[in-house]
């Protein structure tokens, strides 16, 4: 490659003493190795565009040239050369100044030159005060299989670019395709994401409407407690009444099954017994069928024995105590409840007293009033009640 390209210039007598050497000093055959391998070929480019005469068309290997034929002696572009590597090579040029002989300067390029350090060594082992003819070729020879190496691994290197090209051209395409199924999968997990936050919106609008009617319903509740406070009382009453009636209906049966033994026993009493013992076996009138009798007041253990003279006449039973456990204000629907009242004012409050005496003037409802709660009175008032004013209990 140097015979080719450079012009044939004698080989430069050795330098015996300190003075390291110039690019022109140099052998003929050392200008094109050391300007192909130390000057970049970009750097070719601006240093022939600075320093040549050139027509516009010269191609790389024509500068290349020219520089290794300007190099062979000195003039201003030799002299920029030399500038040129010698500020680029500066760290390389003093690492090897400290080489005293040849042989220690051998020993020197070698180590650099293994380590693939090949440009900057070669200048400054070639421009050494120590470095003769012999050394220089060996250092041009050594160069020179390097570059055939060099260009060996570079036609290795473009065979395996060129697989590496088609491999990556092969991934790429597999690239673009998996990239294709990640975008529509997770276009698909979007809408999926959508649907299921619409879907999410909904229930919680569901959630709040559900919970504004509990609300408002709660609301209604404690507005219709507010109004009736006694309602709660009415919703026992009322239990309580249908399980006084069962148990009329229950009596009633129980009545229907004795009434003839009782009238049998009735036709076996002697006619001479006292009038008093013929009266405690006559009946009390019937004439309170289906009604409903309340009794407020009278002693807490006598109650049962009012409720046995009520159902005995064929009537319903209410009781109220006046006022000692019961509350007051579930005296009213017990009176709305009753079609006869019978009041034993010696043990009801006050409260309970004109309550009782309220409602029956208002609504025109027939009210017995008892001064001495006993049996005997309660069963007077109702006997008196069933005779003289049954006919005016409303059917």
């Amino acid at each position: 490659m140097a015979d080719f390209c450079c012009a044939a210039h004698a080989a430069a007598p050795p330098n015996a003493g300190s003075r390291r050497r110039r690019l022109w000093e140099l052998g003929s055959h050392a200008h094109c190795p050391v300007i192909g391998v130390c000057v970049p070929l970009e750097r070719v480019r601006v240093l022939a565009k600075k320093l040549l005469v050139l027509q516009g068309d010269e191609d790389d290997y024509t500068l290349h040239c020219s520089l290794v034929t300007a190099a062979a002696r000195r003039n201003a572009v030799a002299e920029a050369l030399q500038k040129d590597l010698e500020q680029r090579f500066t760290l390389d040029i003093r690492s090897a100044g400290q080489a005293k002989c040849r042989e220690s300067l051998m020993t020197w390029w070698r180590g650099r030159a293994a380590q693939g350090e090949i440009a900057g060594a070669l200048w400054a082992t070639l421009t050494h005060a120590r470095c003769d003819e012999w050394l220089e070729m060996r250092v041009l020879g050594q160069v020179h299989m390097l570059q055939h190496q060099v260009g060996a691994a570079q036609r290795v290197d473009m065979v395996r670019h060129r697989e590496l090209l088609s491999e990556h051209q092969a991934l790429s395409r597999e690239y673009g395709e998996v990239q294709q199924r990640v975008t529509a999968w997770s276009q698909e997990r979007a809408r999926e994401q959508q649907a299921w936050e619409q879907e999410r919106m909904q229930q919680r609008a569901l959630v709040i409407s559900l919970q504004t009617q509990l609300a408002q319903a709660q609301e209604q509740v404690l507005h219709w407690q507010s109004l009736r406070p006694d309602l709660p009382e009415r919703e026992q009453l009322r239990d309580r009444l249908a399980e006084q009636t069962e148990r009329n209906h229950a009596l009633q049966r129980e009545l229907a099954r004795l009434t003839p033994r009782a009238v049998a026993v009735a036709d076996a009493v002697p006619a001479a017994l006292p009038v008093q013992a013929a009266a405690q076996v006559v009946a009390v009138p019937v004439k309170l069928e289906r009604r409903v009798v309340l009794c407020v007041g009278g002693r807490g253990g006598s109650v049962p024995q009012y409720r046995q003279a009520v159902e005995g006449c064929g009537a319903q039973f209410l009781h109220h105590d006046g006022g000692a456990e019961h509350k007051p204000a579930q005296l009213e629907p017990q009176l709305a409840a009753a079609d006869l009242v019978i009041c034993q004012t010696g043990c009801i409050s006050h409260d309970a007293y004109w309550r009782v005496k309220d409602h029956c003037k208002r609504h025109h409802k027939r009210c017995v009033f008892v001064e001495t709660p006993s049996r005997s009175a309660f069963e007077r008032a109702l006997a008196q009640a069933a005779a003289t004013e049954g006919s005016e209990l409303p059917t």
